[in-house]
């Protein structure tokens, strides 16, 4: 029994702040102008110090089109007018991954018309930092990345797109900042104590940790944690802000994760306080989402992209109050799931779908895009595509 609660403090501690680090190199990004699909794009890298000292590398992508013409729009106006700015998808990453992971949804994403920035967490790919914290020390440096978007002035309303410990981190900010114009919440956890409870009851070992085992390994992670990378496991309760969150937010989890399973993100619609939509895919914690999937949150981000920028509110003003669109063409967080079912079915809210009776369907999205925007690679994601005869050249200049 003490072999296996050894074993399964080793679990914890790799899952909550030293999972295997995803490196990569700077090549991998890509040029600082390229094409995907067709679709011209330039990127513009950053490098943010948090308030720990750590330095943070991100990248945003722009459509160059449209980029060009909001900068050339927004110059010499004083604020420049929202409604030509561009709206701004931020996308965390999982906890064992990197801004690499943005590279699946990128070309959909500037299709649209948005733009897309992404970072390295702290302690994650090319960032500095020894260690993460499943989303307490990462709210903080969501807020720093929001702030240095917003200085920007070609950015128009922002909506932050995270998987994992990304969604996490979204949900334990979303809930100060209701300036977000929208969230999407890919596999968040309700609270640690649960998942380490499903996990010391999992199939990873042989057989199920008795309570008081349970605990005292519970114990050693969380001192290990609060010593090491100066937090505690008990305060990672996203369930706690989900209560207090107003943003529209839609939840997105995969039907056969075993690693968090799909009860946490169903807890979660249920407590949330916002606008809601909940969406179940096919796939495991780790699987790429298909493009389908990455059709249904992009579209959400949209039709919000869309409210926003026709509210002058969303100019700096707190959106939170009562007579803000967004929050009074919705049921209201006092209305239970059986009670405003009807009204959420007329909204084009449903619980595996996300069909609006107003919007494309799926069929019509996919055809309006372009057949090569897939980026099926095992690991890494890449931000552009080579074309073969490149490829063929550069193995005969190795």
């Amino acid at each position: 029994a003490l072999g296996e609660s050894s074993s399964y403090d080793i679990a914890l501690w790799n899952l909550v702040v030293r999972p295997t680090r995803s490196l990569y190199s700077e090549e991998e990004l890509g040029p600082p102008e390229f094409k995907v699909g067709g679709l011209a794009v330039v990127r513009e890298d950053a490098i943010l110090t948090n308030a720990r000292g750590l330095k943070i590398r991100g990248s945003h992508f722009f459509p160059k089109d449209e980029y060009l013409r909001t900068k050339a729009a927004v110059a010499g106006q004083s604020p420049p007018p929202t409604c030509e700015r561009l709206p701004c998808v931020l996308y965390l990453h999982g906890n064992s991954s990197s801004r690499l992971e943005a590279g699946s949804v990128v070309g959909t994403v500037l299709e649209e018309g948005m733009s897309l920035f992404c970072y390295d967490a702290a302690g994650c790919g090319l960032s500095e930092g020894d260690y993460i914290s499943l989303g307490w020390h990462e709210k903080e440096d969501l807020a720093l990345v929001l702030n240095h978007l917003r200085q920007n002035e070609v950015n128009g309303p922002i909506g932050v797109w995270g998987r994992s410990m990304g969604a996490v981190t979204t949900l334990m900010h979303a809930d100060r900042d209701p300036r977000l114009a929208a969230i999407c919440l890919d596999s968040a956890f309700t609270h640690f104590r649960q998942l380490a409870e499903e996990i010391a009851h999992s199939d990873r070992f042989p057989f199920k940790l008795p309570s008081w085992l349970f605990e005292a390994g519970l114990g050693v992670v969380r001192l290990r944690c609060r010593v090491l990378a100066d937090f505690d496991l008990e305060n990672l309760r996203p369930i706690d802000h989900a209560k207090r969150s107003t943003v529209p937010a839609l939840f997105m989890h995969a039907r056969q994760d075993a690693l968090i399973s799909i009860a946490h993100s169903k807890q979660l619609y249920q407590a949330y306080a916002g606008p809601k939509q909940m969406v179940a895919v096919d796939g495991d914690h780790n699987s790429e989402r298909s493009q389908q999937a990455v059709n249904q949150a992009v579209g959400f981000f949209r039709r919000h992209f869309q409210a926003a920028r026709s509210d002058p509110l969303n100019a700096g003003i707190d959106l939170s109050g009562a007579h803000h669109p967004l929050r009074t063409s919705l049921p209201s967080s006092s209305d239970t799931w059986p009670e405003c079912r009807s009204q959420q079915r007329e909204l084009g809210w449903h619980t595996d779908t996300c069909h609006g009776n107003n919007e494309e369907t799926q069929q019509q999205q996919g055809q309006r895009r372009h057949n090569d925007h897939d980026h099926d690679h095992n690991h890494h994601h890449y931000f552009y595509h080579q074309q073969p005869q490149q490829q063929q050249q550069q193995q005969q200049q190795q």
